[in-house]
């Protein structure tokens, strides 16, 4: 059985309400309370981030972590933009990112040292042993909890040391000491029914029949799973549940109950991705996989083992445990940078005293020391504005940052979901690679009766003013066939190019931008496909042969002498491709010689690949691209589409 991964946090600040049911209007009003204490508003809007959201939806307690943290800032509080920090670390984690998670833990870390807050310490040390439990680290996750007990411990924190022992109940289990693993959980199971902790208790009964379920003991991992749900239930917490409905799944799928397995994996899937948990997804999808192919039914196999792929990449790739290791190696090399700094300092200072002793009566030495102090001052005050300022530019770059990944999420809205383009198009990829974050290539479709419209784009620029130009064309395309009722891909452009230069034309300035698109509507009962393109064009590979239809040499935007576009009618046969793509990969700079690629070797590439799978089409684009860019920085988006009609 794989690894089932737990992502536990506990923040150790002392909380108003700390139960389930917190009360989110009371935590709202104290926070625009100005006439509250600071304190009392920062630990407010902690308990929103922690209660409110942050098992629910980490998306969003991510959003209000930030709010957090420029309160704490503007209200000169160190602490509290450290559990904004730890916050933040525990949203990235649970969502499969632990290479931010890391970085946001680690700068708490260093903030709750330097304010000595031993609850602090030993939050952020049992958060950091979550990340090495997630890369499969056991025994150094096992240390960072360890740490975190001891310190816990030294403060009576029941419900903290409570978490400490369900950790390490856990590393046990992964190390396969059973019976220790159970003695850490019934300990952890004690103290949270002594304070009534109905998520806690659910988590800690789950993990017992976990352990049970290593040990091959099913009933009894039947007994203990199914007695931890109305405890996750009643704490209105969603988060632990995909983890118990698929052990549950996983259970019966070893007493040969498969149908039953499947229902409770893809409940599991289900509120996995509502909640947004990708190691849970990642589970689920291993397991619906193995039980669809046991099933033979091979299609929905692939389909999970595709979305496990996913889901393992985002959870444990490798860039986060390189990156783990690199925050451990600088945090120790700093740590010991500042005590050999105050070690230099104090040194100093005793020879200053000799000094002074030895030259006291004399005027020269008197003013060159004056001279020197003040020198000091001055340093240390520009010392201190350069730090203001580094901080300033880090805290900017963040929220740009932030401001960017935000609006990839609104530019994904507009483009379709890959398992609606697979269900219409099996045999089918879409080979999607933006340059920055957000692109200025996009895909799109849109249905209309027997008819399937497909579009791949490239508006002008790439980064956010590409991004922001696709939302126009994207919405333009919209309106063309939805409002205007247009299915003939000339007709479609000639509207969408007005509707374009319409938007444009409303700015005081003379903006020139607009997108090269190629477009087909395909028929997918009788194969006929009608295609228009603006600058880029259509190739299809039929009876062995790749085909170019040229497209009209105008874009969607401002021209000189515009003209209708063109609607081409082509019949094509079963088994034919078809292929819309954007410039981005023929214009990649590589090779030996540091080249564009071309389009000609990308025809005898797409040539060659034709009788494979598209999925195997895909893989070998991408690595193709990969092995030919070799360093060299990629210099647009790519955005190829490939259908098999």
């Amino acid at each position: 059985m794989k690894k089932i991964g737990y992502l536990l946090f506990l923040l150790l600040f002392p909380n108003l309400y700390s139960s389930a049911q917190t009360d989110m209007k009371k935590l709202w009003k104290i926070v625009n309370n100005e006439g509250k204490a600071d304190t009392i508003r920062l630990e407010a809007m902690l308990e929103i981030c922690m209660y409110g959201y942050l098992y629910t939806y980490p998306d969003s307690a991510s959003f209000y972590a930030d709010q957090l943290y420029a309160m704490a800032g503007k209200m000169h509080s160190r602490k509290y933009q450290a559990a904004a920090w730890n916050v933040q670390g525990a949203s990235y984690s649970l969502r499969g990112d632990n290479t931010r998670a890391i970085t946001y833990f680690t700068r708490s870390l260093k903030i709750m040292e330097s304010l000595k807050d031993q609850k602090g310490i030993a939050s952020c040390l049992n958060n950091i042993g979550v990340i090495y439990n997630e890369q499969g680290k056991y025994r150094k996750a096992g240390e960072y909890y360890q740490r975190a007990l001891i310190i816990n411990k030294q403060r009576g924190d029941s419900s903290s040391i409570a978490l400490s022992y369900s950790n390490l109940g856990n590393i046990y289990r992964y190390r396969k000491n059973y019976s220790k693993a159970i003695d850490y959980h019934q300990k952890s199971i004690a103290i949270y029914q002594s304070l009534r902790d109905d998520y806690s208790l659910g988590m800690s009964f789950h993990f017992i029949g976990v352990t049970y379920f290593d040990m091959g003991d099913y009933q009894k991992a039947l007994e203990f799973n199914e007695k931890s749900i109305p405890y996750y239930e009643k704490s209105e917490n969603l988060l632990g549940l995909p983890e118990v409905l698929n052990i549950l799944g996983k259970i019966y799928d070893k007493k040969g109950d498969l149908q039953k397995a499947i229902q409770y994996n893809k409940e599991a899937l289900e509120l996995a991705k509502k909640v947004d948990a990708a190691a849970a997804m990642r589970e689920s999808s291993l397991s619906l996989y193995e039980d669809y192919k046991k099933l033979g039914k091979f299609r929905d196999a692939l389909e999970m083992h595709e979305l496990y792929i996913r889901m393992r990449d985002k959870v444990t790739n490798e860039e986060s445990q390189q990156e783990l290791i690199r925050q451990e190696l600088s945090y120790e090399f700093e740590k010991q940078q500042a005590i050999d700094k105050k070690e230099h300092e104090k040194r100093l200072a005793v020879q200053k005293v000799i000094l002074f002793s030895v030259i006291g009566g004399s005027l020269l030495v008197l003013v060159f020391a004056v001279i020197v102090i003040n020198r000091l001052r001055i340093t240390r005050k520009q010392k201190a504005i350069i730090e203001r300022q580094k901080d300033l530019v880090e805290e900017k770059q963040k929220e740009i940052l932030d401001s960017i990944t935000y609006a990839k999420r609104l530019q994904d809205a507009i483009l379709p979901p890959i398992d609606i383009f697979k269900d219409h198009f099996p045999e089918s990829f879409i080979l999607y690679k933006p340059k920055d974050i957000v692109a200025g290539d996009f895909y799109w479709m849109e249905k209309t009766g027997n008819l399937i419209l497909v579009a791949v784009a490239d508006c002008t620029g790439h980064g956010v003013p590409g991004a922001l130009v696709s939302v126009v064309c994207s919405t333009a395309l919209n309106r063309a066939v939805m409002e205007f009722g247009l299915t003939a891909p000339g007709k479609i452009l000639d509207k969408t190019r007005e509707i374009v230069l319409e938007t444009f034309a409303k700015s005081p300035k003379d903006v020139k931008d607009g997108m090269d698109i190629s477009l087909a509507s395909i028929n997918t009962k009788t194969l006929e496909i009608e295609w228009a393109g603006a600058n880029n064009p259509l190739w299809y590979v039929s009876n062995e042969e790749l085909h170019v239809i040229t497209a009209d040499k105008q874009p969607i935007g401002s021209s000189f002498d515009p003209q209708p576009f063109k609607t081409h009618q082509l019949q094509l046969q079963k088994g034919d491709l078809v292929f819309l793509f954007t410039d981005g990969y023929a214009d990649q700079f590589g090779g030996e010689k540091g080249k564009k690629f071309k389009y000609t070797p990308l025809k005898e590439l797409l040539l060659k690949n034709a009788p494979l799978p598209m999925s195997s089409q895909e893989a070998r684009l991408e690595s193709t691209f990969e092995n030919w860019k070799s360093g060299i920085e990629q210099v647009d988006d790519v955005c190829i589409m490939g259908i098999r009609v």
